[in-house]
């Protein structure tokens, strides 16, 4: 057994906020593939999140060939990130500057897991096998969609991870590409064995795996389920008709009236009564029957305003470094982006706060960041998208180095996210971390060329997907 994630679940806010993962229980087998399916907000990207030790679970366990993940020291739960699962997420996250082999190689030169020859031999292997030998010195800029997916699942495979995980993979493909990357993904998976858990919203590819399973508010369900055999309904049987008792209708002339309308009042007081009181008991049941079903559609409707308001902030609203710029003396320019990819309406996001850390030794050191003007607004209406900037001071004494004369940056984007402008009770709150490789002012790139190879010029800041 690959993977088994136990009793999952994942709530924002304390026990009065918002629980995006109930329940959650899987195993993975090696070499199986599991497809998860359900609407947007139910939970899936979250989910896979906690599996892939990119989200701490509220409760829960993940035993990844047997450790649990989230028992682990940071640096062993990086570290395992890195060598033992490979990921494809929704969006490409290529960098821009480097070409479709380093994008592949990078991953294995920045866990250190080869030699950067043999990281290079395999990356060129790889983007070979996935069909993209002719293109693999090509940028990702001058790449199709589907040859950029192609260098995703290469990329993800590098370390020859045991566990794939991917979310969304075909979601902003085409249908013959999508086919076509489907097929790639299947004949890899056979041939290395690896364990592959897919969250995507397409039924075709999600029939294709091993086992299926629904994501359904917050709860994970198998299904294939066995079929129930329905017994064939019994023919009715009757009893054979009684002989019918005759009506003695004889009676005493002397007192049978009184008593008869002595009887034909009592029963007609009580019958009145009856009526009355099952009147009133029905009113009564309704009205308990009425409430509690008010109060289950309220409780439902609180429920999808809150899963949509997950999916809003989650999926809609993306979050991302978008350029580093050296101002000189230590001091560098970063500009992080916010883009609505749900259309016209906009998405309001409430009192954002962002800091800056640059590891030192086992620590995280804060680093003064200072918003440029259009960045200290205390709500940003975010249509499509837009730039926020700030400026980090990094200048530091000493810092650890885990790419060799790189400087480890870590940035927290802390927000509130609502799709009004004045909301009245309900908010997402978001926690974003984006880490980056960042180049001191005083190392030249001779010296850093020594230490770790490049393709070309040392970037000034690399890009690295959240540990």
């Amino acid at each position: 057994m690959i993977l088994r994630a136990s009793s999952l679940r994942k709530r924002y806010g304390g026990e009065a906020g918002c629980e995006a993962v109930s329940q959650g229980d899987l195993t993975v087998e090696e070499g199986e593939f599991i497809s998860i399916v359900g609407r947007s907000g139910s939970g899936k990207s979250t989910l896979l999140a906690m599996i892939g030790g990119l989200m701490k679970p509220s409760e829960g366990q993940v035993f990844l060939e047997g450790k649990d993940i989230w028992a682990l020291p940071e640096k062993a739960l990086a570290d395992l990130r890195c060598r033992r699962m490979g990921f494809v997420f929704q969006f490409f996250s290529l960098l821009p500057s480097l070409r479709a082999v380093d994008n592949v190689a990078l991953p294995a030169l920045l866990g250190r897991s080869m030699a950067p020859e043999d990281a290079y031999e395999r990356a060129q292997n790889l983007l070979a096998r996935v069909g993209l030998e002719e293109r693999m010195f090509a940028y990702p800029g001058e790449m199709s969609g589907g040859e950029q997916r192609r260098v995703v699942i290469a990329r993800a495979l590098i370390n020859a991870p045991r566990l794939l995980l991917a979310d969304e993979p075909t979601s902003d493909l085409d249908e013959d590409t999508e086919c076509d990357i489907v097929a790639l993904l299947e004949q890899l998976r056979r041939e290395a064995s690896f364990g592959m858990i897919v969250v995507t919203h397409n039924l075709d590819l999600a029939k294709r795996a091993d086992r299926m399973f629904q994501m359904k508010q917050g709860r994970l369900y198998a299904t294939a389920l066995p079929e129930v055999a329905i017994r064939p309904a019994q023919p009715r049987r009757f009893d054979p008709p009684r002989a019918a008792v005759p009506v003695n209708n004889a009676r005493h002339v002397d007192g049978a009236r009184a008593i008869g309308k002595l009887g034909a009042t009592l029963w007609a007081a009580a019958g009145r009564a009856f009526v009355v009181a099952g009147l009133v008991f029905t009113l009564v049941l309704l009205g308990n029957y009425s409430l509690a079903r008010y109060q289950r559609y309220q409780a439902a409707l609180r429920r999808e305003r809150l899963a949509a308001l997950e999916e809003l902030a989650t999926s809609t609203l993306k979050s991302e470094i978008d350029s580093v710029t050296r101002m000189g003396d230590g001091h560098y320019e970063v500009t992080i982006y916010l883009e609505n990819t749900g259309g016209d309406k906009p998405i309001y996001v409430m009192t954002p706060s962002v800091q800056g850390f640059i590891q030192v030794g086992s620590d995280w050191q804060e680093a003064p960041l200072t918003p440029v003007a259009e960045s200290v607004a205390s709500v940003l209406k975010v249509t499509g998208k837009q730039l926020y900037r700030f400026v980090l001071d990094a200048r530091v004494d000493k810092f650890t180095e885990l790419l060799p004369h790189y400087m480890h940056v870590r940035l927290t984007n802390n927000m509130l996210i609502s799709p009004e402008s004045a909301p009245k009770d309900e908010l997402f709150q978001r926690n974003d971390s984006y880490f980056i490789y960042l180049k001191p002012d005083n190392v030249d790139d001779a010296t850093i060329t020594k230490d770790v190879r490049f393709a070309g010029q040392p970037p000034l800041w690399i890009w690295m997907p959240p540990h």
